[in-house]
């Protein structure tokens, strides 16, 4: 199992457009795949009338826009990268590969991760890929899963990635029943008092982990909030154990949570899905008899969005 964090959804929008040539420039002469990275990789050439009728071909070095494009597919493959990354997968000299970095850091399409020296998707690139997104959730058969599972439960569910120490929540499906909490599209909430968030600490690296508990003591958001590191801790090895998360008024007083990952077809996680009710209707034991149908939603989600 391997932890994918918020630019599998906010890069892979990206990744579309350059593997169907939308983004291709005007002397770009098609396609080919490339074994080493594993993707298509768009072929440019340089062809006179010399080169035709000598049957050779000059294949030109890439333009800074696409540079830049490849930069951020790199992370559709990995949580974030280091420029001396940028320099192996881009065969870029270190100049180079530092000024593209720091370009679409600039730019707000890059900002520095939790670890020391590396990069993860920023908050510009996280906006474009949402506005996309709600340009057409509400078709999407994601969004008709979380619908069905929300009809189901009569409660809320949302459905979030991960942006830095937080959640972010990138589509939802309301409960008809009152007094319910919803999340509308790009809402952040912190990852320590979330039952989402701990599916997300719950599936990090131990290096990642150490690094974020290493940023504690949090925000006391509500009196249950958990805010000391060590315990923490002792909750995310629970999520590990049983594979979900529950919460009880740490981030909402008067509000229950559960949680599941969302898995791409090699078992990366790439998001959680949560439900949330009020205390009124459900306690934690009711929360965690939804669980299983939780997952099997969550295995739908896999299966439309990857055909596993």
């Amino acid at each position: 199992m391997h932890f994918v964090s918020a630019p599998f959804f906010a890069v892979n929008i990206y990744r579309s457009l350059m593997l169907g040539l939308a983004l291709a420039p005007p002397h770009a002469t098609g396609r080919f795949y490339d074994p080493q990275y594993g993707r298509f990789r768009i072929q440019v050439m340089n062809m006179s009338e010399a080169d035709i009728q000598h049957g050779s071909v000059k294949v030109k070095e890439s333009s800074p826009t696409e540079r830049a494009f490849e930069a951020l597919e790199m992370l559709s493959r990995r949580p974030n990268f280091t420029v001396s990354d940028v320099m192996v997968e881009l065969d870029l000299p270190k100049t180079s590969a530092h000024r593209l970095v720091n370009n679409l850091e600039a730019f707000g399409y890059l900002e520095n991760g939790i670890e020391s020296g590396k990069y993860q998707a920023g908050q510009r690139l996280l906006e474009l890929a949402l506005g996309v997104l709600s340009s057409s959730i509400y078709q999407s058969p994601v969004h008709s899963l979380l619908m069905e599972l929300a009809r189901k439960t009569d409660e809320t569910c949302s459905l979030g990635i991960i942006k830095g120490a937080d959640v972010i929540y990138v589509d939802s499906a309301k409960s008809k029943s009152p007094l319910t909490l919803y999340f509308e599209r790009g809402h952040k909430a912190p990852l320590h008092c979330t039952s989402s968030g701990r599916i997300f600490l719950a599936n990090m690296p131990d290096k990642l982990l150490e690094a974020y508990l290493l940023s504690g003591p949090w925000e006391q958001v509500t009196p249950n909030t958990i805010i000391d590191p060590d315990h923490l801790k002792r909750e995310v090895i629970k999520t590990r154990e049983t594979g979900y998360a529950i919460n009880d008024s740490e981030f909402v007083v008067g509000v229950v949570g559960a949680a599941v990952p969302v898995f791409d077809n090699e078992q990366n996680v790439i998001a959680c899905l949560s439900l949330s009710a009020p205390h009124v209707r459900k306690n934690l034991n009711d929360m965690v008899n939804l669980i299983t149908l939780l997952q099997a939603t969550s295995d739908k989600i896999t299966r439309v969005m990857f055909g596993a």
